[in-house]
């Protein structure tokens, strides 16, 4: 039942096992429009990519995407941090005996770096460190409150995923308490679920949108050719 679906395969020069070889970047991009014109009559299919942020390689990460007509959107992604990636099982340990409110503060601090160079149109799970459930014992709302504020300064929009349902810490990213913080500061919302296979598409859409609707939103948003268009939710 979706009328919109966005594709966004992952493009990353510091993490390049895990990216769309450069080499096969025209292919995807002719693949995703071919299915845009094959089902047009029946919904709506939009260019993306999940673009890996690293300060070393931004130029390059810039040239390719400017060079891209067609694109709809980047999301915007941070799963490294000096090395570390953050997200991968094999280094969970890591996580241990750290001081945790100092890597939130400094993995949100690269997220807003990010979005002040206006390269992307979506920040992707946006508080990723929680993702095996470690979580700082200090009040987040300060650090919240400076984040939100500069991402409604950088004018990029903040995605709702629901793939943090489906991993340990067993929540959408972001936060409920980070969510209405960026409410307040009228910082706008998209859908995503982050499905790496079919049946995960659209997971658990519905309670996002109640999230959503109790954090005190009523639009989502879409992109276009990079252009943000807000829809209802209801």
């Amino acid at each position: 039942n979706l009328i919109e679906v966005g594709i966004s395969d992952h493009l990353s020069l510091s993490l390049p096992e895990d990216s769309i070889p450069l080499d096969k970047l025209q292919l995807y991009i002719d693949m995703v429009e071919e299915v845009k014109h094959l089902y047009e009559d029946r919904i709506k299919v939009r260019l993306g990519f999940e673009v890996e942020y690293s300060c070393n390689n931004i130029e390059s990460i810039a040239g390719i995407l400017g060079s891209i007509d067609e694109l709809d959107y980047t999301l915007l992604s941070i799963h490294k941090i000096d090395g570390w990636v953050i997200n991968s099982s094999k280094s969970r340990d890591r996580y241990m005996g750290i001081d945790l409110y100092k890597l939130y503060e400094e993995y949100l601090d690269l997220v807003c770096e990010a979005a002040s160079l206006k390269l992307f149109q979506v920040v992707a799970h946006i508080d990723l460190p929680k993702i095996f459930g470690f979580k700082p014992r200090e009040d987040m709302k300060p650090l919240y409150e400076d984040v939100a504020r500069r991402l409604a300064k950088a004018g990029v929009c903040v995605e709702v995923n629901t793939s943090g349902l489906r991993k340990p810490v067993a929540e959408v990213y972001p936060a409920r308490e980070f969510l209405e913080v960026l409410r307040r500061y009228n910082v706008p919302v998209t859908l995503g679920s982050d499905a790496h296979k079919p049946e995960d598409v659209a997971y658990r859409f519905d309670d996002a949108i109640d999230i959503i609707s109790k954090a005190g939103y009523r639009h989502i948003s879409v992109f276009e050719r990079r252009r943000r268009v807000d829809i209802p939710i209801f």
